[in-house]
């Protein structure tokens, strides 16, 4: 009696089992499941040839013809391909940007302070502004002080990333002090965005004032 062996059928059997698996595991785990799968989907290629290389031993013992599932051997590359597909938009961040746009909220956190004290010898305060929004206030002390907030977008189970002390710098030269308010990093691609930073400057009030922007242009001082 000649017996019909059709490959294919087992390999999308356990494709099927597989997909399965990392789906109920996803409800668990959630996309670290998917990336699981992708990363092992070559696995299904491999379970293919060792069931042809199998049929084909099997051919010389018995009486046997190796007939194709085609449509089981359509699922197993249809899986290839998508998964190569997910592979690729992985490997140039698109999946990546994707998950940011869909599970990201937004935080104000409050920037670190900087205190400095102004020395007699200074005539003139010059505050340079990169781009965030700077208030100036001041106060009867000859002292500088830097302090703020910072919007940002991040996951929903990660806390905002606000920059640390070098969102300022301060620097004495001559009679003139100079202090540096620093552009945030705004982030690039799909989810693009340019953080909001508030930055308010208190300053002695018996010195001297200039704000100037990126440009080197000066400001109207908002009090």
């Amino acid at each position: 009696m000649m017996r019909t062996w059709r490959v294919g059928t087992l390999s999308m059997g356990l494709s099927l089992i597989f997909l399965g698996v990392t789906l109920f595991l996803s409800q668990l785990k959630g996309l670290d499941a998917f990336d699981t799968f992708f990363a092992w989907w070559p696995i299904l290629f491999v379970l293919l040839g060792l069931e042809i290389l199998i049929y084909l031993i099997w051919m010389r013992k018995e009486n046997s013809v190796v007939r194709y599932d085609l449509m089981s051997v359509f699922f197993v590359g249809l899986l290839f391909i998508s998964s190569l597909g997910f592979a690729f938009l992985t490997s140039i961040g698109v999946l990546g940007e994707v998950r940011r746009m869909v599970g990201t909220v937004e935080r104000t956190v409050d920037l670190p302070e900087v205190r400095e004290a102004v020395g007699d010898g200074v005539k003139r305060i010059i505050v340079q502004t990169s781009g965030p929004l700077v208030k100036v206030d001041q106060t009867p002390e000859r002292s500088v002080h830097l302090f703020g907030s910072y919007r940002e977008r991040a996951q929903e189970d990660e806390m905002p990333e606000a920059p640390e002390e070098n969102a300022y710098a301060v620097h004495t030269i001559g009679d003139t002090m100079y202090v540096q308010v620093k552009q945030p990093p705004v982030r690039q691609g799909f989810d693009s965005y340019y953080p909001y930073m508030n930055v308010t400057v208190v300053l002695p009030q018996d010195v001297p004032v200039e704000l100037r922007n990126r440009d080197n242009q000066l400001m109207p001082i908002e009090m």
